[in-house]
């Protein structure tokens, strides 16, 4: 006991004085977790740092499985679903294929593979993304597919649980893994709603049942001779996002994050040893096919499936490092005995050393992405404009309205009323079915691409409209050439002054304007009723004289 509390409060204290120069000087605090854990790494001894380890990935897979939102999977599950199992397969088979080559046994091939298939999840990512608000088509795209992935991890474990770290092979493992999660799925679809009703949303009893159900899923996985993460996993999906119902649950269990959050990074830092040159051949080889082949994978997949070019980049950058599922799978065998010692290290170097270069990679995608279509990387950006693409050739004196799914049918609604023509302009292909049933006019493309307005009829148009939560979408739209006048939503009210200054016709701030107030403004600006000045002047005296206290910054 004296050990676990000596190491816990080593990993707190120095995380927290390296955690103030961090935020001193606004850096992502990734690397002062790593750093930290190199500084006390040779202060713990590496039985305990594995234990911590495996707990901290374990509670923190429950924490942000309980963000899954299942519904969302639905909409994209069977692309996502494909694009997770082909670019895992693609990448795994390749690897264990080189690994073999070069001489490797069998079983550390099949490390060195599910290392570089599995270079995608949720619980790394979410640590990495620092956007809030409203999720652009990229970003639901990209949690489906690393919820498929997280699958597959899960999958991986109960394999290697079953025919390689028993003593004898027990298949039957296997089924009382999917038990396990046929348990959770009944929770959350039987008997969740019911509890949490019950509860009648005190934070201290909704706390202590999520914390319970983490604790009793990973022991019925611990009394089945499974891992652990299996049972926190299955915990998280029993208590997933199901809005109204798990709102106050997963409020009140956030601030576990806080804790098992230095645990976690700190003990990944503090294994990182000193590189052989086998090890380091390793990693350059990991982070080659986790940074360059998984993002280039998946962005040609999402290309042949139909999605536009920025949305496959910015998809494909957010699987650039190393898996949470691979690194819990490489503590096990290595704890088991069963995985080479310098294939274990290059391992923990690769998931540090990518997820460093995620940080990167989150706060600098649109650069990225500019990059790239500027250097003609990607030149199927914005493609394909063509089966998914219907517009009228007289068409004018029309409304064109982007990102149909942030409020964009509210608009569209104001506008049939007027009997005045729009033009949808949509880049997420699931969205089509619905736009065509209330569309007659349809642009599938990337408001970045300039041949999205071209298609779209900007010159003729009487109106831009778009309500995308991304700030890149409303610069580019508000730098349109032209007279067209155009409406942008801004999120925050700094970025909201200076769009007031810009092209833009007016700036919709979601907190002071609904999508049903916009469709009513915008139909009294379409009909004159409303000038441009009045609208654009709703918008500034909303920010001089806000309505709430919280919302002057």
């Amino acid at each position: 006991m004296y050990e676990i509390l000596f190491a816990l409060t080593l990993i707190f204290t120095v995380a927290a004085g390296l955690l103030l120069v961090a935020a001193q000087r606004d850096l992502p605090v990734l690397p002062f977790y790593l750093l930290a854990g190199v500084l006390i790494g040779f202060a713990i001894d590496e039985s305990e740092l594995l234990d911590l380890a495996q707990w901290g990935i374990a509670f923190l897979v429950f924490l942000f499985g309980t963000h899954v939102d299942l519904e969302a999977f639905r909409s994209t599950g069977r692309t996502s679903v494909a694009i997770g199992v082909l670019q895992a397969v693609t990448i795994g088979g390749l690897a264990v294929a080189g690994a073999l080559a070069f001489g490797v046994d069998p079983l550390n091939a099949v490390y060195f593979g599910v290392a570089a298939a599995l270079s995608s999840s949720l619980v790394a990512t979410s640590y990495l993304d620092t956007d809030e608000g409203v999720r652009p088509t990229h970003a639901q795209v990209a949690e489906s597919i690393h919820f498929t992935e997280d699958l597959l991890g899960v999958l991986v474990v109960l394999g290697l649980s079953a025919f390689v770290y028993a003593a004898e092979p027990a298949p039957t493992q296997l089924a009382v893994g999917a038990g396990l999660f046929a348990l959770a799925l009944g929770v959350r679809y039987l008997a969740f709603h019911r509890i949490t009703s019950r509860l009648q949303g005190d934070s201290e009893v909704m706390m202590l049942f999520g914390i319970t159900l983490a604790i009793g899923f990973i022991a019925l996985a611990e009394a089945a001779n499974l891992s652990i993460i299996v049972g926190a996993f299955a915990a998280g999906i029993a208590v997933a996002d199901d809005y109204p119902h798990s709102l106050e649950l997963v409020d009140t269990i956030d601030d576990l994050e806080d804790f098992f959050t230095p645990i976690f990074f700190v003990t990944v830092g503090a294994l990182l040893a000193i590189p052989t040159v086998e090890t380091v051949g390793y990693t350059v080889a990991l982070v080659l096919a986790v940074v360059v082949l998984n993002p280039l994978i998946v962005g040609f997949l999402l290309l042949r499936g139909g999605f536009d070019g920025r949305t496959a980049v910015m998809t494909g950058l957010t699987l650039d490092q190393v898996s949470v599922f691979s690194l819990f799978i490489a503590i096990e065998a290595l704890v088991a005995e069963t995985i080479a010692r310098p294939l274990f290290d290059a391992i923990v170097l690769s998931a540090a050393i990518t997820w460093i270069a995620a940080t990167y990679t989150a706060r600098n995608a649109e650069e990225i992405n500019g990059w790239l279509r500027e250097h003609g990387v990607v030149r199927a950006v914005g493609k394909p404009i063509g089966e998914k693409t219907d517009v009228d050739d007289d068409l004018e004196d029309h409304v064109i309205i982007t990102d149909f799914e942030h409020g964009g049918e509210h608009v569209l609604e104001a506008c049939s009323e007027l009997d005045r023509p729009v033009v949808v302009v949509e880049d997420n292909p699931t969205r089509f079915d619905d736009i065509r049933e209330l569309a007659d006019n349809y642009v599938y493309g990337d408001v970045l691409n300039e041949q999205t307005w071209d298609v779209a009829g900007l010159e003729t148009a009487a109106l831009v409209v778009s309500l995308s939560p991304e700030l890149a979408r409303a610069e580019a739209i508000a730098d349109l050439e032209g007279d067209t006048p155009r409406v942008v939503r801004i999120d925050s009210a700094d970025d909201a002054e200076a769009f007031l200054e810009r092209e833009a016709t007016g700036v919709v701030y979601p907190e002071a304007i609904t999508a049903e107030r916009v469709g009513d403004d915008l139909e009294a600006l379409l009909t004159d009723e409303l000038s441009h000045e009045e609208f654009v002047g709703r918008s500034r005296t909303f920010f001089e004289d806000p309505p709430y206290p919280d919302q002057e910054s």
